[in-house]
């Protein structure tokens, strides 16, 4: 320590003739008379790394010290990096005085740093890439820097698209720990609020996994999201839509029938709409075609069962498996050419038919009923109303009307074939209700029948068989004399 001599000078007194004394020059310029303010922020240079405490050279008079209880604040990651001769911003934890060391705190000039690096960010707009390191009952924890951001829940895409509570925790649970990215939307140093935005960042990606994407373009992605019109498949920052018409070939009530969230599927980007961020997906595309199968299991003249869709002017068309119909031309449904197909089927009824050609590219197959051999015809139509017969037989059996068409024109086959015809008219010898007729000819008080009807009429009520002129010549004795004078004569005005 310099030793200050006596001053018997007036210090007022000094200037060019009176110089200020050298001893006095060097005292001032040894003597801190700026102190350092506790919260300033310096810039310093590491001079020296010990084991408990980092030497710093502020541009003082006095090295300042990082004592280890704020080294252990930082993290190992960064202290790691730390090496002498490096620039680092210290915080001034108080204001020295006397012989007191300059404690300052790396940590918390680090934590300065970063709030001007999130103020710039904010500007800049931005998107960074932050671990999620926990979460609280309005949102995910983040971590920026030295800084701990928050993330509210209401600003990540994926809670925003779905309402469903388990789904939700589930999506909690699973962003744990996962690196995504966000933008600052809010710094209040003071307040010490640095808010983030998943859903921000979200936009700019999309904008630009949009411009990426053609249509055509085959992709794969997670099942993220299904709603009752569709799912939403996650293509690598933007979410496109499978419509539930787009999910199969067969009918689909509901999404979930067909793919389950989480599910790893492979779709074909068939629209991109930039303006709107909408793109649409296809997944049926990808997969065989109905007619694509049915033209592997099946062959042209094959005969199959089939079920009758529509019938128009020109034909029926016949369900043969799960979106595959076929026409039956209006020439082909029966043995006779002469029948309208609206006369011979209706919407409903099962058919035989033969397969006359499968275009798997116009998705047609063109089929024949008349084409079915006749036996084949007649021995299916008695199987299927034997089955029928022995179920619940349902009110219409209209299966059997194109053998019906066939019989009439069979004039080749041989008569045992007709046979199966002829014993089902029991009909026509169950007519008891000739039989039961009497009711009809128990009308004699209908004595009218005489004056509309002539006298064969009259002579038919006594007879079933129509023999009173043969049995005449022996009875008239007995009914004459009372039925002639009561009915002839009142009737032979009416018949003239």
């Amino acid at each position: 320590m310099t030793q200050i001599p006596p001053d018997n000078t007036n210090h007022t007194d000094w200037n060019a003739d009176n110089p200020i004394p050298e001893w006095y020059q060097q005292f001032i310029n040894e003597f801190d008379y700026e102190l350092p303010r506790q919260g300033q922020l310096l810039e310093g240079r590491i001079i020296r790394i010990e084991e408990d405490a980092i030497l710093v050279d502020v541009g003082l008079k006095r090295d300042a010290i990082i004592p280890n209880r704020d080294l252990n604040n930082v993290d190992n990651e960064i202290l790691n990096q730390l090496s002498v001769g490096d620039q680092v911003t210290v915080y001034v934890v108080h204001t020295p005085f006397g012989d007191q060391d300059l404690i300052v705190s790396l940590h918390k000039g680090l934590e300065h740093e970063n709030w001007e690096k999130a103020e710039q960010y904010l500007e800049q707009e931005k998107t960074l890439e932050l671990k999620v390191i926990g979460k609280n009952r309005g949102g995910f924890l983040v971590e920026f820097e030295t800084i701990q951001g928050f993330l509210p829940f209401s600003q990540v895409a994926e809670l925003r698209r779905t309402r469903d509570p388990h789904r939700t925790d589930e999506i909690k649970r699973q962003m744990m720990g996962t690196i995504i990215p966000v933008k600052v939307i809010e710094v209040n140093r003071k307040r010490r609020r640095l808010i983030f935005s998943a859903v921000a960042a979200q936009r700019e990606i999309e904008k630009q996994r949009l411009n990426e994407l053609k249509i055509g373009e085959i992709v794969h992605g997670p099942v993220v999201n299904i709603v009752k019109f569709g799912a939403f498949i996650d293509l690598g920052g933007v979410d496109g839509l499978v419509h539930i018409s787009k999910l199969d070939w067969h009918h689909v009530n509901h999404p979930s029938e067909v793919v389950k969230i989480g599910d790893e599927i492979d779709v074909k980007v068939i629209d991109v709409d930039v303006e709107k961020g909408r793109i649409s997906l296809d997944r049926r595309a990808l997969l065989p075609s109905p007619m694509e199968n049915f033209a592997a299991n099946h062959h042209t003249g094959e005969t199959l069962e089939g079920q009758v869709t529509n019938v128009v002017d020109f034909g029926a068309f016949v369900e043969l498996a799960e979106g595959v119909e076929g026409l039956v031309h209006a020439s082909e449904i029966g043995y006779t050419s002469t029948a309208n197909p609206k006369d011979v089927l209706r919407v409903g009824e099962r058919v035989l038919v033969r397969i006359l050609d499968i275009d798997t590219e116009k998705g047609r197959t063109s089929l024949s009923m008349r084409q079915v051999p006749l036996e084949r015809q007649l021995a299916w139509s008695l199987e299927t109303a034997e089955s029928k017969t022995a179920g619940e037989t349902p009110p219409e059996t209209s299966q059997t009307q194109p053998v019906d068409q066939v019989q009439p024109a069979a004039t080749d086959q041989p008569a045992v074939e007709e046979q199966p015809a002829v014993e089902e008219q029991p009909a026509v010898e169950e007519q008891p209700a000739v039989k039961d007729q009497p009711a009809v000819e128990e009308q004699p008080a209908a004595t009218d029948q005489p004056v509309v009807e002539s006298e064969p009429a009259v002579k038919d009520q006594p007879t079933l068989e129509g023999q009173p002129e043969s049995e005449g010549p022996g009875e008239p004795s007995v009914e004459e004399p009372t039925e002639k004078p009561t009915e002839e004569k009142p009737a032979q005005p009416g018949i003239e």
